[in-house]
């Protein structure tokens, strides 16, 4: 920049923000009581009102947590050249090809649909993973690389990961369950909740060698050594438990484990029935 220049010619520069997140608008116990005294009060509720707001709130909800940064810059105005004589609008010969205009007084169809749907494929479709002889396809391709959001859950990562990963895998007495919390004392709930209710149904008694997958992707994700202490605790709970004392064993797989073998994309506890 030139120190020369005086400060009111500097670009004019806008910074917008936006954040999305799996629960966004998602209301609290109490915000949710909040809301219906208000209606209550109002005696009416607006139907229209309520599905766009749940729309609005649905369009900002992502699989991640991810911040939106949008930075717009503006040129400074030139009042000087605004002031002098407008200049002669160019000829039809030294415009560009994409305005250039046919004999008919048509503009010359130099962009093509097929330029259109090239664009629209940019912005609307994954340009990492496309095959094709098109040499616009490749160029993305080799821009972007193999980079791409996933849209899979969770448990649908750790479920691919233990199908192509755990040889003791049975897909048919197997059991998968998640849950999203980030507590200890909730975890140790979650997983005994899950041993009582496999053990609750008389019919359907876990059976020897059966695996139990509770999925914890919230829980200690960076933390192996951590993860693998809460599991030796809920071993020595069980060993004290009369009812399932010699019937379970547990185990985990884990981002951060030393080994590869038990380096999962998400934590998992595994519980194998005796």
């Amino acid at each position: 920049k030139d120190d020369s220049q005086d400060s009111s010619n500097d670009w004019v520069v806008s910074i917008n923000c936006a954040h999305l997140h799996p629960q966004y608008g998602v209301q609290t116990p109490e915000e949710r009581l909040a809301a219906m005294k208000h209606e209550e009060e109002e005696g009416e509720v607006d139907v229209n009102l309520q599905e766009y707001k749940q729309r609005r709130d649905e369009a900002r909800r992502s699989p991640y947590p991810s911040v939106i940064v949008e930075v717009q810059s503006t040129p400074p105005p030139d009042f000087v050249s605004r002031s002098s004589a407008r200049p002669e609008p160019p000829s039809p010969a030294s415009r560009p090809p994409f305005f250039a205009e046919a004999s008919d007084g048509e503009k010359d169809p130099s962009v093509t649909s097929d330029d259109v749907k090239r664009l629209e494929a940019l912005f609307g479709m994954s340009a990492a993973t496309k095959s094709s002889d098109d040499m616009f396809y490749d160029a993305l391709g080799e821009a972007f690389g193999d980079n791409q959001i996933s849209t899979t859950t969770p448990l649908e990562r750790a479920q691919n990961w233990v199908l192509e990963n755990d040889p003791a895998f049975d897909v048919n007495s197997s059991t998968f369950t998640n849950s999203d919390t980030r507590h200890v004392d909730a975890a140790y709930e979650f997983v005994f909740n899950n041993f009582a209710m496999l053990r609750s149904q008389k019919d359907t008694l876990p059976k020897r060698g059966q695996k139990s997958y509770i999925v914890l992707p919230n829980f200690l994700p960076t933390s192996a050594t951590s993860f693998d202490r809460f599991a030796g605790q809920v071993s020595n709970i069980v060993r004290s438990i009369p009812g399932l004392a010699e019937k379970v064993t547990v185990s985990t797989f884990h981002p951060e484990h030393i080994e590869k073998r038990t380096r999962s994309p998400v934590p998992i506890f595994v519980a194998t029935w005796k």
